[in-house]
Parts: C-alpha cells; sequence; structure tokens
C-alpha cells in the first residue's frame, strides 16, 4: 500500500511478482524501490505464474490492476 495521489490521501494498493525466494531480501527490494510504501506478503507465486510474467530470478513486476 502507498500514499495515493492528490488531496484524498487515500492509499493505493497495488500487486508486485518478486522473483527473490528469501522472503525478507524480496521485502527489501520493493522497500528499496517504494519507500513509502507498507509492503506485506500476501502469498508466494509458483515458477508458472513467475514464467507466465516472465519475471526472472532477481527481478520484479507490477502487476496490471
Amino acid at each position: 500500500m502507498r500514499p495515493g495521489r492528490g488531496a484524498s490521501g487515500a492509499k493505493r494498493q497495488e500487486l508486485f511478482l518478486v522473483a527473490i525466494p528469501d522472503k525478507v531480501e524480496a521485502v527489501r527490494a520493493v522497500q528499496a524501490c517504494l519507500p513509502d510504501a507498507e509492503v506485506k506478503i500476501d502469498s508466494e507465486a509458483g515458477p508458472d505464474i513467475l514464467a507466465e510474467y516472465q519475471v526472472n530470478d532477481g527481478e520484479m513486476f507490477v502487476l496490471p490492476e
């Protein structure tokens, strides 16, 4: 979740695929790119999902809404 843009201040939810097996390192990678974000792991993606979105080891991908 990130602070929204504009006057409302509503938080905006974005979903990422992160191809980093260590959960702590995955969260750190997202926080490094988005320091204002509240990062949590919602679920784990299997190799088939990473392949579908062509996310390679060490990469992140923002899922379209």
